[in-house]
């Protein structure tokens, strides 16, 4: 026993299970847990070095506080708390059981006086019935009561409200178990494993079968967090974990197969609800389990929970028309792909890749009035979103719209585009002819890329013109106006601005570039009758309306094609939609167990709070001068004026043994 004592009271031991040190390690744990809370976690690296810097991230990785609760500071504080707290409860556990069985019998009387609640008084009844009137009196208070006989007095210990020391218990344990839950989520097997260089990111976006020996992780991985995207009608056995700069490939020991797929979404166009239709398979499973998941409703597994998190394009398939912007021929190519795969492209004027990244369903926009409808927001329908890269491997991002869309009563096909993501898109609006077809402007666009496209609608006039001299001006005017053309379709208008900086003062330019404008103009009106001819418009000298602003809407187009990039525009025909259910799948054995301690701590809480340890002391004896002495007192283990009212209700019962007379009755409260 001495040995033991001594191991209690060694000092180590009491430094290690001291409030102070439980308390600091609480403190780290808090601080870490808002880091962890304000800082988003487990992000590719890039998207940190982006928000930081290249500074800041270096310092913010090696404090680990991309990924706060696997840190080996982090697991080192739950440690020692744990045991921290574990020395507490087995230093003082045993003072707490006795205190709560004890009922305190050995007070001496001076120690009974001295209670803030105590009353002494003497009496002529006999002691045998002072303590039995006393006892009834008191447990029908609710309390607990011990009568201990001696030679020369007997005495009443009671007491109500133990169950509050069980509260240290149940807060002391709650902590050491929540601490313990913790640490079996923190995955201390692949921290070894990172730790020895056993496991690597996978960087580039490659078939499974091809990923980094040392980006798959075995499916007996004690605990993950990682998300799988998979299209209605496929399977996965896999889930991807982000990791530093790039991610693991964690294999499942079940295989979950998205049979269906369904979203609804609000009238601005955000989604309102999701919900996924799935088949679970393993091994150990006499049949498949079939549920629906959505969100916040999780289908748990054993240790695993699958929640659906998110949704995306599963692969749809979509027709495309590719029309040549640079050449002579206004006719396009058929083209079929898949969201999510690359289509390559061999053109006269070079090699070219299409990306198909995503499939949007919705393009929701404010409007600046409610419509006839009462709506305030419009959908402009679907749209695809695509990269061009060319051998260099330089892109143009773009999104096209499935659909026309109107603006003042005519109608675009329309076409957004940037060269990165630092800046905002840019319109590209083809305008459509009767048919609601491109036709008529890729007509037109085929006349100006052709550079003896003028002569052929000019030449006809020039010839009719009899005199030489005015032959020789026109046929001069038409080799500017073709010139103008060929400056304008390469550059646009700020090819010509471009030339006029070079070529005329600063104070002429302005008057010059109307002037050319104008003649440009011309030259373009010139074209643009050649279309309607060729179309078959009959009368085309006074164009009306539709046909003026169809011109102008075109030149304005064409002016933008100088900053499209690759000289190709794909008109979205069709898409047959499939749709990607966005899964997360956890493994976390330690979920119950904290659990378990946090139902604990809220039972401690209750029984610290909410349980009142009391005590009450009646002792009978006889004093110095023969006579039969009763002194009464009581205790509170918060607030002895929350027993004031009991202790007085005791002392003020008509006819109680525990009532003192008048003349003798000496009360300290």
């Amino acid at each position: 026993m001495e040995k033991k004592h001594s191991l209690r009271h060694h000092p180590l031991l009491t430094f290690f299970s001291s409030m102070n040190l439980a308390i600091t390690l609480l403190v780290m744990l808090a601080v870490a847990s808002v880091i962890g809370t304000v800082l988003k976690q487990n992000e590719a690296y890039s998207s940190y070095v982006i928000k930081f810097g290249p500074f800041w991230f270096e310092v913010f990785r090696n404090l680990e506080l991309y990924d706060v609760y696997s840190a080996i500071w982090f697991l080192s504080v739950l440690a020692f708390l744990l045991a921290s707290i574990s020395a507490c409860v087995w230093r003082n556990g045993a003072h707490f059981v006795k205190d709560m069985v004890s009922f305190q019998e050995d007070k001496h009387p001076a120690q009974l006086k001295k209670m803030h609640l105590s009353a002494h008084w003497t009496t002529q009844n006999t002691p045998a019935l002072i303590v039995e009137q006393a006892n009834e009196r008191i447990q029908a208070l609710g309390f607990k009561t011990k009568v201990e006989h001696k030679a020369n007095s007997q005495l009443i210990a009671a007491k109500k409200g133990s169950a509050h020391r069980l509260g240290y218990f149940f807060t002391h344990i709650a902590i050491i178990v929540i601490c313990f839950g913790a640490l079996l989520d923190s995955n201390l097997k692949f921290k070894f494993q990172e730790w020895a260089g056993m496991v690597e990111s996978e960087t580039r976006s490659l078939a499974l079968t091809d990923v980094n020996p040392k980006a798959n992780l075995t499916s007996d991985n004690f605990s993950f967090r990682g998300s799988v995207n998979i299209p209605e009608g496929k399977s996965a056995d896999v889930v991807f974990l982000t990791f530093k700069d790039g991610y693991l490939v964690q294999k499942l020991p079940f295989e979950v197969k998205v049979i269906d797929f369904r979203v609804e979404h609000y009238d601005t166009g955000m989604p309102k609800s999701f919900e996924s239709d799935i088949i679970l398979t393993a091994p150990d499973l006499k049949e498949p389990i079939k549920a629906t998941l959505s969100v916040n409703k999780p289908l748990i597994y054993k240790d695993y929970a699958i929640y659906q998190s998110s949704f995306g394009d599963g692969g749809s398939s979509l027709k495309l028309n590719a029309y040549p912007l640079a050449s002579l021929n206004s006719t396009s190519s058929p083209l079929a792909g898949e969201i999510h795969r690359d289509i390559p492209l061999n053109t006269p004027i070079g090699d070219y890749k299409v990306e198909l990244d995503d499939y949007k369903s919705n393009n929701i926009i404010p409007l600046p009035a409610a419509d006839a409808n009462g709506k305030k927001v419009k959908n402009l329908g679907s749209s695809v979103l695509f990269k061009v890269r060319d051998s260099a491997g330089q892109a143009v991002e773009y999104e096209n719209y499935l659909l026309a869309i109107d603006r003042d009563q005519a109608w675009y096909q329309v076409s957004k585009f940037r060269k990165s993501r630092a800046q905002e898109f840019d319109f590209l609006m083809i305008p459509l002819d009767a048919n609601m077809s491109m036709k008529r402007f890729m007509t037109f666009l085929s006349l100006v890329n052709d550079r003896k496209g003028l002569d052929a609608v000019l030449d006809a006039s020039i010839a009719q013109e009899t005199d030489a001299a005015k032959r020789e001006q026109l046929t001069t005017q038409k080799r500017f106006m073709q010139q103008l053309i060929n400056l304008f379709r390469a550059r646009g208008f700020d090819g010509i601005q471009g030339y006029l900086e070079q070529a005329i003062e600063a104070d002429k330019r302005e008057a010059v570039f109307q002037q050319y404008l104008e003649i440009l103009t011309v030259a373009m009106q010139s074209l643009y009758l050649k279309t309607l001819e060729l179309e078959g418009v009959a009368d085309n000298k006074d164009a009306s309306e539709t046909e003026r602003r169809f011109f102008a809407d075109s030149v304005e187009a064409m002016n933008l094609l100088a900053h499209y990039g690759p000289p190709i525009f794909f008109e979205i025909t069709s898409i047959d939609q499939r749709e990607s259910s966005g899964l997360q799948i956890t493994k976390s054995p330690g979920k119950n167990v904290v659990f378990l301690g946090s139902f604990m701590l809220i039972v401690g809480v209750f029984l610290l709070f909410y349980i009142r340890p009391q005590r009450l002391w009646l002792l009978v004896h006889h004093n110095e001068q023969g006579e039969t002495e009763v002194i009464f007192a009581g205790k509170d283990g918060k607030d002895d004026s929350q027993l004031q009212d009991v202790f007085s209700t005791l002392l003020q019962q008509p006819q109680s043994a525990t009532t003192p007379s008048e003349e003798s009755a000496y009360v300290t409260h």
